[in-house]
């Protein structure tokens, strides 16, 4: 029996090595560096826009002012990286061919401004370095979701509108939250990988926010400011916490200010640090 096994074995070994596999992927090589414009107008008779920006590997930078409902330029330098746009009922999307292969001394640079009219906002894309400000939007629900990446979301001023839900999704990233008080969302879901990330709950604080934060082995850091209040559940295995400011302890929650918005955080991490800092 034993040797009926080894040459069925083997012969399955024959077999796979003297089969030959090919994969038809196209070569990926920079070229002549291309800007491609946007200037879309707005949606008539539509209540909410639903916006989706999806890009590969680069850099992107958004920002609000636009009259229009989006406006900006994509510098590239990969043919098949061509930016597209459709327009179909109330959603706009704008996105890209994603290439797996990597390319070296590529140009994908994007620089994109908003209009202030009621929106959905999806932000897709690859490793990528962001600067982001949504100050003064008109966003009633925002998602993000990037691989690798070294990002800067922040809220300059107060969203115009209520936000119900803003959810994050990142791999091992470097993700810096700031302003969130003026995102005025009623909910915010952040799910990461190994890496650093930073919530700065500063700004108007109008409502309670519930937070959920789950991830691998991270860094995190909490800023709660003056006009709020937080509740800071732990129920991951944190290896340390360091707390700056005026905190209450009992067991795993922690508690700090008297008077404002209630901020609710759920943080559930495999292991890392974190910094709770009031101020």
């Amino acid at each position: 029996m034993k040797t009926i096994k080894l040459i069925a074995i083997i012969t399955m070994v024959f077999t796979l090595t003297s089969c030959t596999f090919f994969l038809d992927i196209p070569p990926v090589r920079t070229g002549e560096t291309q800007i491609f414009e946007i200037s879309e107008e707005a949606f008539k008779d539509t209540e909410i826009t639903l916006v989706d920006i999806e890009m590969g590997a680069g850099t992107l930078a958004i920002n609000g002012g636009s009259t229009k409902l989006m406006e900006g330029t994509i510098t590239y330098n990969i043919d098949t990286w061509e930016p597209v746009v459709i327009r179909e009922n109330n959603r706009l999307t704008l996105k890209q061919n994603r290439d797996a292969q990597a390319v070296k001394e590529y140009r994908n640079e994007w620089d994109l401004k908003l209009g202030s009219m009621p929106m959905e906002l999806e932000l897709g894309a690859g490793a990528y370095e962001g600067n982001i400000d949504l100050g003064g939007l008109a966003i009633t629900r925002l998602e993000i979701s990037d691989g690798a990446s070294k990002s800067t979301v922040r809220f300059s001023e107060p969203n115009t509108t209520e936000m119900d839900l803003f959810t994050y999704k990142t791999g091992a990233s470097n993700v810096e939250l700031y302003e969130l008080g003026n995102a005025r969302a009623e909910r915010l879901e952040f799910i990461c990988g190994a890496g650093s990330y930073k919530f700065d709950f500063t700004g108007v604080n109008t409502n309670d926010i519930n937070v959920v934060i789950e991830g691998g082995i991270s860094d995190v850091t909490i800023t709660i400011p003056e006009n709020a209040r937080a509740e800071i559940i732990v129920e991951g295995e944190l290896s340390n916490t360091d707390l700056t400011g005026t905190w209450t302890v009992e067991n795993n929650t922690y508690q700090a200010g008297t008077s404002g918005a209630l901020i609710t955080v759920r943080i559930d991490i495999a292991l890392g640090n974190l910094n709770l800092v009031q101020e």
